[in-house]
């Protein structure tokens, strides 16, 4: 038997194949002659063979439902993320418009910072008004001895 270069392992393998299910006919119906053996080992790769291209229909249309199933998922989520993405860049436009009105106190405050009064007098400081340092809690009181609560669960 002849084949192309390199195939001499694959048909290898395949003679081997066949040889094993001529073998297992032969023991489960004894001798029927080489072309009735040969014949019904071919109904058998054969039955094999059709066996497999139908898994394989029915693998390839699962793939096919599962990747449309998987769109559709994306889609939706796709869909439930618009709203949070409009909110998302409502809330950036008013930052960039909140900084713009800042930058434009900030440059205008800068400009008239350095007007004099009419005396010659420099209005270049800014004076700050600060509030007063908050005053400190009373310290707390010691546990009493055997007491092993934490302060914020005991009774007042």
């Amino acid at each position: 038997m002849s084949c192309d270069p390199g195939e001499e392992a694959r048909v290898e393998t395949l003679a081997r194949e066949l040889d094993g299910t001529i073998r297992a006919l032969k023991g489960r119906i004894g001798e029927i002659g080489d072309r009735r053996i040969a014949v019904m080992a071919a109904l058998t790769i054969l039955d094999r063979l059709k066996t497999a291209e139908t898994r394989l229909a029915e693998l390839t249309e699962e793939n096919v439902r599962l990747e449309r199933a998987r769109e559709r998922a994306a889609l939706a989520a796709e869909a439930e993320d618009e709203p949070l993405i409009a909110r998302i860049d409502a809330a950036t436009a008013a930052i960039e418009r909140l900084t713009a009105e800042i930058n434009a106190n900030v440059r205008s405050s800068q400009s008239g910072a350095a007007r004099t009064d009419a005396d010659g007098a420099s209005f270049s400081h800014v004076v700050r008004r600060t509030p007063p340092a908050p005053t400190p809690d009373p310290p707390e009181e010691p546990d009493p001895p055997g007491d092993t609560a934490p302060s914020f669960a005991k009774r007042s």
